[in-house]
C-alpha cells in the first residue's frame, strides 16, 4: 500500500488567513454518552471536526500536536468559524476557532503520516525515549471496594473510552482502554489516533474520581472537560477499534479545578501516543 511520505501532509485547500464555517452538528453520534442529559462536543470531536474541514475529505494524518487549548464548550449546532492563521510547508498549521468574538479554541499541530510510517494495520515501532513522556511504574491492581465505572465517569457508551481499572498508584493509573466499534470516530476498523487525548481524559477523571473516593467516600462522578493538550507526539495516523489499549498517565501539575498529565497511550508493547493534557473538573455532580 503507497504512504505518504512524513514531509507530505494531506493536500490542503486552505492556507494562512483564510477562513472558514465549521459546522457544529445539532445532534448525532458524538453527543451520544457525552454527556446524558447534557450534551456536549468533545474536545477531540471539535479537533476532529477542524482537521477535517482542513482537508477535502477524512481527517488528515496528525504527526504531532504542539499545543491546544480549549477554552469554552461547545453545544449542539453551534455556529463557528475555523480561521487558519498559518500553514508552513512541512505541514504545522496554527489555527483558531471562534463562536462571533469568543475563542472557542487554538493550537498548533503538525499533519503527515507519523515518522514511523504505520498505520491501524501495522505495529508501530517503539519510539526512541525523550525527556518529560515518563510512563506510570506499574503497582497492584485496584483494592475490592472501588467503586465501578458509572460511579466515576459521567461518561457513558459508546463515548466511554475506559473498560477497566488495571493499576491504581499514588500518583496516577493506568485503565484499559478501547474504541468502541460503534463510536462516533470509528470507521472501517479504525479512529484517528487524536481519540488518545480522549482516552488519557477518561484514564485522568478515573484518577480523580478515585481520590475524591479515597478522601471523602465520595462517588459520585462529576462532569470534566479536556482543556488542553501539548506536546503530544504519534507513532501512527490510526488506532485500531475494537481492542484493548492501556492508557497510563500521571498527575505532574495541580491548580484545582486544573490538572495536569504526563500520559502515553500503549497497543501491546508499543507506544502510540504520549504527551500532556490538561483536565477541568466543575465542583458539582453530574
Amino acid at each position: 500500500m503507497k504512504r505518504e511520505s512524513p514531509q507530505e501532509p494531506a493536500a490542503l485547500p486552505l492556507g494562512g488567513g483564510k477562513r472558514r464555517s465549521l459546522e457544529i452538528p445539532s445532534s448525532g453520534p458524538l453527543y451520544e454518552g457525552h454527556f446524558p442529559g447534557r450534551p456536549i462536543l468533545p474536545g477531540v470531536g471539535l479537533l476532529d471536526l477542524a482537521l477535517r474541514s482542513l482537508s477535502t475529505g477524512a481527517s488528515p494524518a496528525l504527526r504531532e500536536i504542539t499545543t491546544l487549548r480549549l477554552r469554552r464548550p461547545v453545544a449542539p449546532g453551534d455556529v463557528l468559524e475555523l480561521d487558519v492563521q498559518a500553514f508552513a510547508p512541512d505541514g504545522r498549521v496554527r489555527f483558531e476557532v471562534r463562536r462571533a468574538d469568543e475563542v472557542v479554541a487554538n493550537g498548533v499541530v503538525l499533519l503527515g503520516v507519523p515518522s514511523s510510517g504505520t498505520d491501524a494495520a501495522t505495529p508501530p515501532r517503539e519510539p526512541p525515549p525523550a525527556a518529560g513522556r515518563a510512563t506510570l511504574a506499574r503497582g497492584p491492581r485496584p483494592a475490592s471496594g472501588v467503586p465501578v465505572l458509572d460511579d466515576l465517569l459521567p461518561h457513558r457508551p459508546p463515548m466511554r473510552f475506559v473498560e477497566e481499572i488495571v493499576t491504581e498508584t499514588d500518583g496516577g493509573v493506568v485503565c484499559a482502554v478501547r474504541v468502541p466499534e460503534r463510536s462516533a470516530f470509528g470507521a472501517e476498523g479504525s479512529a484517528p489516533a487524536l481519540v488518545a487525548l480522549e482516552m488519557a481524559a477518561q484514564s485522568a477523571a478515573i484518577f480523580e474520581a478515585l481520590h475524591r473516593f479515597r478522601e471523602t467516600g465520595d462517588t459520585g462522578p462529576r462532569i470534566g472537560y479536556l482543556v488542553g493538550a501539548r506536546d503530544v507526539h504519534f507513532a501512527r495516523a490510526r488506532l485500531p477499534a475494537g481492542e484493548t489499549l492501556f492508557a497510563a498517565v500521571r498527575l505532574s501539575g495541580i491548580a484545582l479545578p486544573l490538572c495536569t498529565y504526563a500520559f502515553d497511550v500503549r497497543l501491546g508493547s508499543d507506544v502510540v501516543a504520549s504527551g500532556t493534557v490538561s483536565t477541568w473538573l466543575t465542583a458539582t455532580d453530574a
